[in-house]
């Protein structure tokens, strides 16, 4: 009896010690917040919806260890089908800093901030600072696909210098504001960064006073806009820029091909993240001109995100084939 007696009693002593422990960690704290090792003070978190927005901000940060950078959509997506994940939507509530272009491509972002009592501290809606456009109609677009436009203003800002410029120059105080001790080192990195811009900007210029045609011919998507603006340019397409289509219609891809031909268009165009196909086959049929792919920077490759390319870099790329494609 009395080893049974032991037992039992032992039994009843764990079973009151683990109520006592469930009763205490019941009035804790959910979670406890750990402090920085050595002393530091914790990163401060800049997000960025889009590519241009994060090398902007990245060229801007330069090597500031105090600053954790994020590139929401991430390499190798489409910004029009992007569909954030839960731990996208924590990033941008938690974020000291969100920056994004807006509008129907990023409807998204609208949707977390008008939904949630989290928001991050600082929001920065980019489009708020360029001039924006309508989308344009564009050159041998059939009428259904006109209609394919997202409506409210052409959001791929980024692809006029003009505008990159006043992105940076729009984003340079706003991280002045978010970290005050480095505002010194991020104006003089948006200096060195613009006069990069520059330098592209004028050699994009002097291959456009030289050119023989002036116009550019994309068997894709166009959404370059505002860089088809800015330098005075024609251009012809197959879809508009936030075009939800992937295959022209007969009539439409006739149309285009005529234009090759009448116009002695030496390049057809097609987009990063896009292998070409269209263009292939155009210029197979015709047998008069190239396929080749123009960085309109909507986002960039994993490849090419993992080589570092930015903004310039990109645009420098595409020298060679504004060069084949208008001299």
């Amino acid at each position: 009896m009395w080893p049974q007696k032991i037992f039992f009693s032992c039994l009843l002593t764990v079973l009151i010690l683990l109520g006592l422990l469930v009763l205490i960690n019941g009035h804790q704290p959910r979670s406890i917040p750990v402090a920085p090792p050595n002393g530091t003070t914790p990163r401060l978190s800049v997000v960025a919806s889009n590519f241009a927005s994060y090398d902007f901000l990245r060229a801007i940060i330069g090597d500031d260890e105090q600053v954790n950078l994020q590139f929401l959509l991430g390499p190798g997506k489409d910004a029009h089908t992007f569909d954030p994940t839960p731990q996208d939507i924590l990033a941008v509530q938690q974020a000291d800093l969100f920056v994004y272009i807006g509008g129907t491509m990023e409807n998204w972002a609208d949707g977390i901030l008008a939904s949630s009592d989290h928001r991050p501290a600082r929001v920065l809606k980019i489009s708020d600072f360029v001039t924006t456009k309508p989308e344009q109609e564009i050159d041998d677009m059939q009428p259904e696909d006109e209609d394919e436009s997202e409506g409210g203003f052409d959001e791929h800002i980024w692809t006029a210098p003009d505008n990159a410029i006043a992105m940076i120059q729009t984003l340079t105080p706003e991280m002045c504001t978010l970290n005050p001790t480095s505002c010194d080192r991020y104006q003089t990195n948006a200096r060195d960064y613009i006069d990069q811009i520059q330098t592209v900007d004028q050699q994009i210029q002097a291959l456009v006073t030289a050119r023989v045609r002036d116009r550019l011919v994309f068997a894709d998507k166009m959404p370059m806009q505002y860089f088809i603006n800015y330098y005075g340019l024609k251009v012809s397409a197959v879809f508009a820029g936030c075009s939800s289509e992937s295959e022209p219609t007969a009539k439409t891809l006739a149309t285009l091909e005529k234009r090759v031909q009448i116009e002695d268009i030496p390049v057809v165009l097609y987009l990063e993240l896009n292998p070409g196909t269209l263009a292939q086959t155009i210029c197979r049929d015709l047998g008069t001109c190239t396929p080749r792919q123009i960085q309109s920077l909507h986002n960039i490759s994993l490849d090419d995100f993992a080589r570092g390319e930015t903004w310039v870099s990109l645009m420098t790329r595409n020298l060679d084939v504004l060069r084949a494609a208008l001299l």
